[in-house]
């Protein structure tokens, strides 16, 4: 192939029109870039150089630079590098994507919903819709995740208690034992999630505990230096039914709930609809509305039940058949009164004298101590809250919300829909 060099001039000195400048400028470039031969070259500047310059001509021009760039790309695209090929477009799948479906393309696997069955049948499954459950849907025996908040099921009965009898109110254990038993939730996997303190630790955030004067002894059993532990709440974490989470600085369980969850699509059953975490940047969701719309999908709440007509006198009548008395108040306790006995004898030795202590505050925890504390603290009124089950029977029941209940409604009216019959008047 022939060298050719093209000396153009400077654009502010060329004796050439512009449009002739630029035409060459191109042709320089696509001499340099494909193998283009010297005739062609040669033709192309006498073309540009021969071309009339007059504005009443640009329109013919026009075209014949067209055609020109047509038949000129038509027979040099077969030289071209293959990257600089124009790219067809393929034919792609577009995938499921976490925030839009219809967003994003991506080589990923496609996103499939494992669960098959729709909402309302798993809400089924949960509050036993029996107008809603049939054989098919009991033949497969279908497991759900249910993650309780331990702590707010343990204050929600004691404050039912408290507003029907009038006693004291403090976390009860037998609030999430009862969630745990739940006839309903035997096919199930529940697990309770309850703070380390509501089950070892001092008696004010101890489960059944509240203060040494309304302790119940029954599940409640002293260790040492001021550490009382729920040894049935503490038998069931040894099962893996409960377990602990530590509220560090600035930590809460209800974001470890969440979490877990979120990760294991799991139900939460509180009441606490979890409104003030909705900036918390440690949850797993891109904000506040996602975190609403996981709450009321995946939240629902509880109540106690306690038999209507069911007074104190009663109770009384129930517990003398039954002979139950109430081991409440730190005096029960052997252990402790053993240990706020050798205290109290060292404080005597020390100052050889009586202080006049009945041992309660020998061996207090180092926290102020409280109304529970003191002797007076049940104010005559019977331990209702010790009461085992067979004389105070409360019932555990969960309860759907209202996005719950409308999607049952629903779901009947889909399920009981049959196409309307219409009347063929053709043929009369």
């Amino acid at each position: 192939m022939a060298k050719i060099n093209l000396r153009l001039p400077p654009h502010k000195n060329s004796l050439l029109p512009q449009r002739v400048y630029k035409q060459l400028n191109r042709d320089k470039n696509a001499c340099t870039n494909t193998k283009m031969s010297s005739s062609s070259i040669s033709s192309n500047f006498e073309r540009v150089l021969c071309s009339p310059s007059s504005p009443s001509s640009s329109s013919r021009s026009t075209q014949e630079k067209k055609s020109n760039y047509q038949s000129y790309h038509h027979n040099n695209n077969n030289n071209l590098p293959v990257l600089q090929k124009r790219k067809t477009r393929t034919n792609t799948k577009l995938f499921a994507h976490p925030n839009n479906k219809n967003r994003m393309r991506s080589n990923k696997k496609v996103i499939s919903n494992t669960n098959k069955l729709p909402w309302a049948l798993d809400l089924a499954l949960i509050f036993n819709w029996t107008d809603i459950i049939d054989d098919d849907l009991r033949e497969k025996n279908k497991s759900l995740n249910i993650f309780l908040d331990g702590a707010n099921i343990a204050w929600h009965r004691g404050a039912l208690l408290r507003k029907k009898f009038k006693c004291r109110q403090f976390p009860l254990s037998a609030g999430v034992i009862e969630a745990l038993n739940y006839e309903h939730w035997l096919n199930h996997k529940i697990v309770a999630y309850i703070p380390k303190e509501y089950v070892i630790g001092e008696l004010p955030n101890l489960c059944d505990g509240g203060g040494l004067a309304t302790v119940n002894t029954e599940h409640v059993k002293y260790l040492r230096n001021g550490i009382w532990v729920n040894e049935k709440l503490q038998a069931l974490v040894d099962e893996g039914k409960i377990r602990l989470v530590e509220r560090k600085e600035g930590g809460d369980d209800d974001l470890t709930i969440i979490t877990e969850a979120k990760a294991k699509d799991a139900w939460i059953c509180s009441n606490d609809q979890f409104r003030d975490h909705k900036n918390d940047k440690s949850l797993p969701f891109s904000g506040g509305r996602s975190l609403r719309e996981f709450s009321r999908l995946r939240r629902f709440e509880c109540k106690f039940l306690i038999a209507p007509g069911l007074d104190e006198k009663m109770l009384h009548a129930m517990q003398s058949a039954k002979g139950w008395e109430p081991k409440v108040g730190w005096k029960f306790d052997a252990s402790y009164a053993e240990e706020s006995e050798k205290k109290r004898r060292n404080i005597v030795s020390s100052s050889n004298g009586d202080d006049g202590s009945d041992g309660s505050s020998s061996t207090r925890s180092t926290t102020s101590p409280g109304r529970n504390d003191n002797p007076g603290a049940l104010n005559g009124v019977l331990p209702f809250y010790a009461m085992p089950h067979e004389i105070l029977p409360c019932y555990f029941e969960p309860t759907p919300t209202t996005a719950m209940i409308e999607a049952k409604k629903l779901f009947e009216k889909k399920k009981d829909w049959s196409p309307p019959f219409v009347k063929n008047e053709w043929n009369n």
